[in-house]
């Protein structure tokens, strides 16, 4: 079983390393009119390297308060599935992303 800093960790890395580069990656060959949030998609338009400080930023915040909130988050039952649902759904959209791109650059 991962501990709580490995799962930490790993959203961390999925949903912000992951998710950045797999959006800029179907951005660049489907285009930015494809993404479905509207903020991220104006990013993309007019300054894609935003979308990575965003994105990074975001997820870095919630790292931090979930490295400091550990006592209560431990507390609550199903805390690991929790985290590893939200891992998986992030591993989920980073292959979308690069199947978007994939079929994009394909084509």
């Amino acid at each position: 079983m991962p501990s709580y800093v490995e799962l930490v960790f790993s959203l961390v890395l999925v949903w912000g390393f992951g998710d950045a580069l797999s959006t800029l990656f179907a951005a660049r060959f489907a285009g930015p009119g494809l993404e479905a949030n509207p903020w991220i998609r104006t990013l993309l338009i007019h300054e894609p390297l935003l979308v990575i400080a965003l994105k990074m930023a975001v997820v870095l915040y919630v790292g931090v308060v979930l490295l400091e909130c550990r006592d209560v988050v431990e507390r609550v039952p199903l805390w690991r599935a929790w985290l590893l649902s939200i891992v998986a759904l992030g591993a989920v959209v980073v292959l979308g992303n690069t199947y978007v791109g994939l079929v994009a650059a394909v084509v």
